[in-house]
């Protein structure tokens, strides 16, 4: 796994066989002890639709893009790390 700009290597979740609200429920159970400089990287069965309005709530900002194969894939960060997702890394 390679680190991002921050310097620490993501968490990666693979979400994509799990039922709705699964993903989204997993996601956000984790970005409630992601510390700064943290970026988290989930690949999901469904675009996270539901999912964005909470993240901006939430303060974090995120870059999300259809996955190869379906699904999407999401890269989430702290809104004061949004350097992050200048590059997001291939999950």
């Amino acid at each position: 796994m390679a680190a991002v700009a921050g310097g620490l290597t993501p968490l990666r979740l693979d979400l994509r066989q799990l039922p709705a609200p699964e993903p989204m429920q997993r996601i956000l159970d984790q970005l409630q002890t992601l510390p700064a400089g943290q970026l988290l990287l989930a690949l999901t069965p469904l675009y996270p639709a539901p999912l964005l309005p909470i993240l901006a709530q939430w303060g974090f900002v995120w870059y999300v893009h259809d996955a190869p194969g379906g699904g999407a894939r999401i890269a989430i960060c702290h809104a004061s790390d949004r350097h992050l997702l200048d590059t997001p890394p291939a999950a």
